[in-house]
């Protein structure tokens, strides 16, 4: 939440300019600062928004996605988007031809990138794409220089860069979303009271609707259970409040967990590590 006299800020995307991409692989980098967003936009290609430091929320009309430091997320092209920082963050934009990685399909999918994607991106971030603006596509040719001022050294870094990109795990930092009529009452409450509970039978009684209808619901329309949806919100205000430096044991309380080794083990399952582990990481 912003405090007292904090403003939102918004940016349009830089490669808005382009119907097509420029090159097959093109990078971008972007600062944003705290409390600011790239605004909800969609594009002809595909691309993976790796964040060096910081927290990123990407939203789409499937559900919202975070990306801690070191991460990344695959948004498939002609995908509406937008992308979130509280605390400020920086990150880097890989662009890529539709059609050059198909391992992800048209699914937005958050990466867990490894060390060998992450050197790759950022000696291709050091590439002078800027400088090559309007002068003529490249092409994956074996020509000794490159129509754009690209070397043929660096041309297939970009060639590795793409192969080692469909080669990344998925993680499962992701939280669907639902305008349907019967849950959307439940999840908005969920949001604003989270350190609280409510059974799928209170729920029942409330709305009118049996508990297996909701459960139904919550499986055919988010295609997770009610329960599992809850501790992803958790899981996900819990990360959010990591980046702002909150103790661990504030966090748990906050979140209504009555131990904190209760909610220790619950983070560690959906991430693999400790919450301590996983900030300092």
């Amino acid at each position: 939440m912003l405090s007292k006299g904090q403003k939102w800020q918004y940016f349009k995307p830089r490669l808005s300019i382009f119907k097509n991409l420029p090159y097959p692989v093109f990078m971008k980098a972007k600062d944003l600062p705290a409390n600011s967003s790239v605004i909800e936009h969609k594009h002809d290609w595909d691309q993976l928004i790796y964040a060096v430091s910081g927290l990123l929320e990407v939203s789409s009309s499937k559900g919202k996605h975070l990306i801690p430091t070191g991460q990344g997320i695959w948004i498939p092209a002609n995908e509406y988007h937008s992308i979130a920082t509280y605390n400020g963050a920086k990150l880097r934009s890989v662009h890529v031809e539709k059609g050059l990685i198909k391992q992800f399909n048209q699914d937005i999918t958050v990466l867990k990138v490894d060390d060998l994607v992450r050197l790759l991106i950022t000696r291709a971030s050091q590439f002078p794409f800027e400088k090559t603006m309007g002068e003529k596509k490249c092409t994956y040719d074996n020509n000794d220089t490159i129509d754009q001022g690209l070397s043929v050294v660096q041309l297939r870094l970009l060639g590795v860069l793409v192969d080692q990109i469909a080669q990344l795990e998925k993680s499962l930092l992701y939280l669907p979303l639902s305008d349907d009529t019967l849950l959307s009452p439940i999840l908005a409450w969920q949001h604003t009271h989270i350190d609280k509970h409510k059974s799928l039978e209170q729920w029942s009684v409330e709305l009118g609707a049996s508990s297996k209808t909701i459960a139904r619901r919550f499986e055919s329309k988010l295609g997770i259970s009610f329960s599992r949806w809850k501790e992803q919100l958790k899981l996900h205000k819990a990360i959010q409040w990591l980046s702002e430096q909150r103790s661990v044991t504030d966090i748990a309380l906050s979140l209504g967990y009555e131990s904190l080794p209760a909610f220790i083990q619950m983070f560690k399952r959906h991430t693999g590590t400790t919450p301590g582990k996983f900030i300092k990481s």
